[in-house]
C-alpha cells in the first residue's frame, strides 16, 4: 500500500511521525504525514512491529529530506583498505563497526536503533551510547554489509557521519578513563576495609582485641600495598614531571608525605610500638584521585582538540577513465577530477572544470552570502556545493589546502608565556609556600628536640610531616575544580579542563566572532515586503521554501508557520530559484529577474523574492539577527572588559551592532582568518589577555592563539574548531555570569586554603610535642579531607545558586 495525498481541508493535521503541522499531506494506515520520507519511515518501523518507537515519545522523528546524492556519501565503505581502518574488530563471521549518529535525541531512538537487528537481516547486535551518539553494530559480512546498513539508518532518519579523523585510529581516551576508575577502585576498596578494621583500635587502643590485633595490622599492610604501587601512580609521575622541568609542584610535597606515613607506618608495625596511619594514608590516596576523577569526568565525552579531519569527509568521488571512481581523501592527486555532489564539502583546492558552483563558506570564512561560480574559478577546501553536481580540478592535496594551513602554521613565542603563566599560579605558589613552611617548621622542631630530649627527634619531626600533608589543599583545588567544571557543562560550558577557569580569571578582553557566533545563521531578522498573503498562499511559499537548496530561501518556511502542501513539477535552478505548481498556479522563489520583478527593495539586506501567479510579488528580506538575550550580557561584561566583534562578512550589520552593543565595542569588518590572528596576537603583544570567542573555521587560528579560545556550537557532539571551551549556542548570553562562577571559584579555594592552615596549625600543635597520639592523627587526617569535600561541594552550589544557574 502506498502512502496517499489527503485531499484538501482548512484544518490542520499533524504528522504521526514529526510533528509538522500539514493541510494537504499524505494517508498513510490512516495517518497523517507531512511528506514522502516521514511515511517511508512509519512503514519500515510498521512492517518490523516497531511501532513502541512512538510510545516512548510524541512525534519522535525527524522531518525527512529527499537526497539523491546519500549513496555517493556512503561509497567509501565499499572500500575494503577504508572499512578496515573505521572497523574495531573482525574475524570469520562478523565485523564491529561504529557509526556517529548527530540526530539521536530521545529514548525513541534508543529503541529503534537498539532493534535495527529485527530490520536488516545480517545485524546480530546493536548498542547505542547515547550521550557520545553512538551506534555499536555487530553485523554478519556474509549477509549484509557496512554500506546498506548505512543506507537503512539514513531512511530511518539517523544518516551516519564519518570523517576524514575516524581514519586517525585514535581511541586512547577512553582507556585512560578506566585506568583512572581502576585506581579509585581500589584505593576505595582499601580505604574502606583499612578503615573498618581500625575501628577496634579506635575504641580499644592498647589493647591485644583477643589476639586478633597482629592479624588486623598485616591484611592492612597487605591492602596498603595496592594503594602505594599501582593507585598512588598518577602522583609520582606528576612530581617526577614537575622536578624535570625544576619547579614545586604540589603532588612533591604529597609523594613526600605519603612515604613518610607509610615508612613511619611500618616501623610501628613492625616492632609493636604503635597501630601506624595506613587508615589515614589510604584514605588521603582515596580522596585525591576521587577528587581528579570528578574534575576528569565532566568533558570525557567532548573533543576539544579537533582539526579540518573532522570536518572534511572521509572519501571523494574522483572521475577517472570514463566513470566515477570512490578514493579514500589522502590518496587525492592534483590534476585528478573530482566529482562534488549537492550538499557535499569541496575536499581540496581546484579550478571548477564543469557545472555552476554554488559555494556556502560560511563555516571557512565567515561570509554569509552563498557564492556563485562560473567554469574556471578557483574553489577552496570547506567550502559545500549547494547546487547540483559540478567538477573540480585539483589544484593541491588535502594536506597543501588553503584552509589546512590554519592549523598547520606555528604558535607563536607568546604560548610559552601563557604556559608559564598557569604554571606559576596561585595553587602552585600556595603549594610551593606551604612546603617550605612545613620543612622549616620540622628542622626547627628538629634541632630544639636535639638539645632538650633527641628520643623525641624521630616520632616529632615525622609527625610533622604526616600531620602537615598538603592533601587538604589539593582537595579543595581538585573538588572545587571538578564542581565547578560539572555546573558550568550543567549550563551549556564545556571547559577543557581547569587550568581554562584559572586562565578566565585574568581575561581583560573579549574578542567575539560574529556570523554564527553572536548572530543565529538558523534563525535570521526576515520582513516580508509585497502583496499580503492568504492562509493558503502563505502553506504555497512555505511548502516551496522547504524544497529549496537555497540556505536563506529554506529559512522562509519556519517563518511564515505555514502548514506544508503538496506542490507539483517542483525544480530547482541553480542561482536563479526554485519554481512549483499548486492547484495549476505557478510559484516561484528566488532572484527578481527569475520571478519576473524588478529589484526595487531598498531595505538592506539579503532578499529572495516571490511571485505566485501574474497577481502577486513580494521580497523577503534578511537580515543578521543576535542571539536571543545577548545584550544584557554584554552590557554586564563591559563594565570590567573591552569587547571586539571581528566578522569575515561585510558591514552590512554595522548599523544595527553599533544599535545594540556597548559604545565602547570595537567593530572590525572583512577580516581574512589571517587578520583574527593578527588582531589577536596585536592584542596580546600590548599586554592584554584575549578570550577568543568564534564557531567557524576560520576562527581556528585566533582560537589557538588567544588564552582562551571558546568554540560555539549548537550540538557539542557535532564539529566545532580546535579550543580550550565549547559553549552552546543557546547559553552565550549566561558569558557574564560564567565568569562570575569562575571568581566565585577562586573564593571558595582560597576559604579552603585557610581552613587547611587552621587545621594544620591545630595538627602542628599536637605534632612538634613529640607525643602526638596515634588515635588523634588518626582522627584528624580523614575528618579534614572529610570537611574539605563538603566545604567545596556546599560553597560551590551555593555560588551556582546566586548566579542563577541549573543545579
Amino acid at each position: 500500500m502506498n502512502p496517499k495525498v489527503n485531499s484538501r481541508t482548512e484544518e490542520q493535521v499533524v504528522c504521526y511521525h514529526c510533528g509538522a503541522s500539514t493541510r494537504t499531506g499524505l494517508k498513510y494506515d490512516s495517518k497523517d504525514f507531512c511528506c514522502q520520507g516521514c511515511a517511508s519511515v512509519y512503514r519500515i518501523v510498521n512492517e518490523n512491529g516497531l511501532c513502541d518507537y512512538y510510545s516512548f515519545s510524541q512525534h519522535p522523528g525527524k522531518t525527512m529530506e529527499a537526497d539523491a546524492a546519500q549513496e555517493h556519501r556512503f561509497a567509501f565503505l565499499k572500500d575494503v583498505s577504508i572499512l578496515n581502518q573505521l572497523k574495531s574488530f573482525e574475524d570469520d563471521q562478523h565485523i564491529h563497526l561504529t557509526y556517529y549518529l548527530p540526530h539521536v535525541h530521545c529514548s525513541s531512538c534508543l529503541y529503534l536503533l537498539e532493534q535495527l537487528h529485527r530490520m536488516v537481516e545480517g545485524v546480530t547486535s546493536a548498542k547505542l551510547n547515547f550521550s557520545q551518539k553512538e551506534l555499536n553494530v555487530v553485523f554478519d559480512k556474509k549477509k549484509t554489509n557496512a554500506f546498506d546498513i548505512a543506507i537503512h539508518l539514513s531512511k530511518l532518519g539517523y544518516e551516519p557521519y564519518f570523517s576524514l579523523n575516524d581514519l586517525s585510529g585514535k581511541q586512547s581516551a577512553p582507556r585512560v578513563s578506566r585506568d583512572k576508575l581502576y585506581r579509585l577502585g581500589v584505593a576505595g576498596f582499601a580505604f574502606g576495609n583499612i578503615m573498618l578494621l581500625s575501628f577496634p583500635e579506635y575504641f580499644a587502643y592498647g589493647t591485644d582485641l583477643d589476639g586478633l590485633k597482629p592479624y588486623f595490622q598485616w591484611i592492612m599492610l597487605f591492602l596498603i600495598i595496592p594503594v602505594i604501587t599501582y593507585s598512588s601512580m598518577e602522583f609520582y609521575r606528576l612530581a617526577w614531571g614537575g622536578l624535570k622541568e625544576r619547579y614545586l609542584n604540589i603532588d612533591l610535597p604529597i609523594v613526600f608525605a605519603m612515604f613518610i606515613t607509610f615508612f613511619r607506618s611500618m616501623v610501628e608495625i613492625f616492632t609493636h610500638t604503635g597501630p601506624g596511619y595506613l587508615d589515614s594514608l589510604s584514605g588521603i590516596v582515596f580522596f585525591m584521585l576521587l577528587g581528579r576523577f570528578v574534575q576528569d569526568k565532566t568533558h570525557k565525552a567532548i573533543t576539544f582538540n579537533r582539526d579540518f579531519s573532522s570536518y572534511f569527509p572521509i572519501s571523494t568521488t574522483v572521475f577517472n577513465q570514463g566513470r566515477e571512481v570512490t578514493v579514500p581523501l589522502p590518496s587525492v592527486k592534483v590534476d585528478d577530477e573530482l566529482i562534488i555532489h549537492a550538499k557535499e564539502i569541496i575536499p581540496v583546492d581546484g579550478l571548477l572544470v564543469s557545472g555552476k558552483a554554488i559555494i556556502d563558506y560560511s563555516f571557512v570564512t565567515g561570509e554569509s552570502e552563498a557564492v556563485e561560480l562560473e567554469v574556471g574559478s578557483v574553489l577552496y577546501a570547506g567550502g559545500r556545493q549547494l547546487g547540483s553536481n559540478i567538477r573540480v580540478m585539483a589544484q593541491k592535496t588535502v594536506s597543501q589546502s588553503y584552509l589546512v594551513s590554519l592549523w598547520n602554521k606555528e604558535k607563536k613565542p607568546i604560548d610559552q608565556k601563557v604556559k608559564s603563566r598557569i604554571e606559576s599560579n596561585y595553587v602552585q605558589k600556595a603549594s610551593m609556600y606551604f612546603t617550605i613552611g612545613v620543612f622549616v617548621i620540622a628542622l626547627s622542631t628538629a634541632l630544639f628536640w636535639s638539645f632538650n630530649d633527641p628520643t623525641k627527634i624521630w616520632s616529632a619531626v615525622t609527625a610533622i610531616l604526616i600531620i602537615a600533608c598538603p592533601c587538604a589543599l589539593l582537595l579543595s583545588v581538585t573538588f572545587t575544580h571538578g564542581h565547578f567544571l560539572s555546573l558550568l557543562a550543567k549550563n551549556g560550558f564545556y571547559a577543557k579542563g581547569a587550568k581554562v577557569l584559572e586562565r578566565m580569571l585574568n581575561i581583560n578582553r573579549l574578542v567575539y566572532d560574529k556570523t554564527g557566533t553572536i548572530t543565529d545563521t538558523h534563525k535570521p531578522w526576515i520582513q516580508y515586503e509585497g502583496d499580503p498573503l492568504s492562509l493558503e498562499e502563505k502553506d504555497m511559499v512555505a511548502s516551496l521554501a522547504k524544497d529549496s537548496i537555497h540556505p536563506y530561501a529554506r529559512k522562509i518556511t519556519p517563518y511564515l508557520e505555514g502548514s506544508l502542501v503538496a506542490l507539483e513539477d517542483v525544480h530547482n535552478h541553480e542561482g536563479e530559484g526554485v519554481m512549483g505548481y499548486f492547484k495549476g498556479i505557478e510559484v516561484r522563489l528566488g532572484k527578481a529577474d527569475y520571478c519576473g520583478l524588478e529589484d526595487e527593495s531598498q531595505t538592506q539586506g539579503s532578499k529572495v523574492y516571490l511571485s505566485i501567479g501574474e497577481d502577486k510579488n513580494g521580497c523577503f528580506i534578511f537580515q543578521s539577527a543576535l542571539r536571543k538575550n545577548l545584550i544584557p550580557s554584554f552590557r554586564e561584561l563591559i563594565k570590567s572588559k573591552h569587547i571586539s566583534i571581528l566578522s569575515g562578512d561585510n558591514d552590512n550589520d554595522k548599523k544595527m551592532l553599533m544599535h545594540v552593543l556597548p559604545s565602547s565595542a570595537s567593530f572590525l569588518f572583512k577580516q581574512k582568518p589571517q587578520d583574527k590572528k593578527r588582531y589577536i596576537q596585536n592584542l596580546q603583544q600590548g599586554g592584554e589577555q584575549v578570550m577568543m570567542v568564534g564557531d567557524g573555521l576560520n576562527d581556528a587560528g585566533a582560537l589557538m592563539d588567544a588564552e582562551v579560545g571558546v568554540a560555539v556550537a549548537e550540538d557539542i557532539s557535532y564539529f566545532t574548531p580546535g579550543s580550550d571551551a565549547i559553549v552552546l549556542g543557546g547559553s552565550l548570553q549566561y558569558m557574564h555570569r560564567f565568569f562570575a562562577m569562575v571568581k566565585g571559584m577562586r573564593r571558595i579555594i582560597w576559604f579552603s586554603f585557610a581552613f587547611s592552615i587552621i587545621y594544620n596549625l591545630i595538627g602542628l600543635s599536637f605534632a612538634v610535642t613529640g607525643e602526638l597520639n596515634p588515635i588523634i592523627a588518626a582522627i584528624l587526617m580523614p575528618s579534614s579531607s572529610i570537611s574539605i569535600v563538603l566545604i567545596t561541594w556546599i560553597g560551590s552550589y551555593l555560588i551556582a545558586w546566586k548566579n542563577k544557574f541549573k543545579l
